[in-house]
């Protein structure tokens, strides 16, 4: 997509939102690429930078959208939707908008998470049960894009049922990172399915076990 019509149709996005939800922010479009600042290879598409009116600024939020990331993501995908990418971009950063007024941080969270579980799929190491900042789907189930995170008891082999299989999957943990992956058996994304990353729940501490026998 050129850059011409790409602005056009953020501007137009951006008029669409009801402008109650876009009150107190402001859309800027860039022509670069901006990759993360932890990780180069990673673009991000769009930032909302938030203003602090409780610390007495009175600019608006700036919603920031990166053409030439786009671009890199465009061509790094074999089928790219450059519109819907751009409007869910739009909305997704004015939901930031909205969260931090109201002083929440569900959605940062969520997106480092992302982060994280893109780091995972590449090899590197990250930290323990980020996962818990996905979608929850279950009891001890999370998602991340399209991976199936399950928290399970016992020794391995453990046996998990997942929506991808009609019969349930035994997998073992890897013994460097503790955890199981099995590619393919998550959910859909994006047409594909992603991995079931599965690990043994945490053991109880000391002091969730003193509680644990006093209730009982």
């Amino acid at each position: 997509m050129e850059r011409k019509r790409f602005r056009r149709l953020a501007e137009r996005y951006w008029q669409n939102v009801p402008a109650r939800f876009r009150e107190g922010a402001t859309l800027l479009v860039h022509e670069e690429a901006e990759p993360d600042p932890e990780d180069p290879e990673v673009f991000l598409l769009g930032v909302c930078e938030p203003a602090f009116p409780e610390l007495g600024e009175t600019r608006q939020s700036l919603v920031h959208l990166w053409y030439g990331s786009f671009v890199a993501m465009a061509d790094a995908a074999v089928d790219f939707d450059w519109e819907g990418e751009l409007e869910e971009t739009i909305l997704h950063e004015l939901t930031h908008h909205w969260e931090h007024r109201a002083g929440l941080d569900g959605l940062d969270r969520f997106d480092a998470a992302q982060i994280l579980n893109f780091r995972r799929r590449r090899g590197f190491e990250v930290p323990a049960w980020f996962w818990r900042d996905g979608h929850p789907v279950g009891d001890g189930r999370w998602e991340i894009d399209g991976d199936l995170f399950v928290v399970v008891d016992g020794e391995p082999p453990w046996t998990v049922a997942v929506p991808a299989s009609r019969a349930p999957v035994v997998c073992s943990p890897d013994p460097e990172t503790g955890l199981a992956v099995v590619p393919e058996m998550g959910l859909p994304f994006d047409g594909v399915p992603g991995d079931l990353v599965v690990a043994r729940v945490k053991p109880a501490t000391f002091w969730q076990r003193i509680f644990k026998r006093n209730r009982r």
